[in-house]
């Protein structure tokens, strides 16, 4: 892919491990291509080592998937978006244009998002 150009298709996707975080084990992984202009990778992040995420853990989590979500979306050409659809807390969405983002840390088993990449405008 010509990095900087501006592309109407979905062309690429990033490697499993770049989904990763350290301290958390990925317990599911679905990768779904819903047109060439959407795709979208649910992910399950379960403690490593343990049973349970404790409130302060998740809050640390969600900040780490916030900053992949950033960080993908600087590698994409301009007019394609990275969100995050955080499921365990009622479906609430991060975009990377947001600055405030709140949701509710608590006790989880499992972290479970959506990452959705998608062609925000056409060229």
């Amino acid at each position: 892919m010509d990095e900087g150009k501006i592309k109407n298709t979905i062309t690429r996707s990033f490697e499993l491990q770049d989904y990763r975080i350290e301290g958390t084990e990925l317990s599911g992984f679905w990768a779904d291509l819903l047109s060439k202009e959407e795709l979208v990778v649910e992910v399950n992040y379960s403690p490593e080592n343990k049973k349970i995420f404790s409130p302060a853990e998740v809050e640390k989590f969600v900040l780490e998937i916030r900053s992949k979500c950033d960080s993908f979306e600087a590698q994409l050409p301009e007019n394609i978006k990275c969100e995050v659809t955080f499921k365990n807390f009622g479906e609430k969405v991060y975009k990377t244009s947001q600055l405030d983002f709140e949701h509710e840390p608590r006790e989880l088993e499992e972290l479970q998002v959506a990452y959705r990449f998608y062609v925000e405008y056409y060229v």
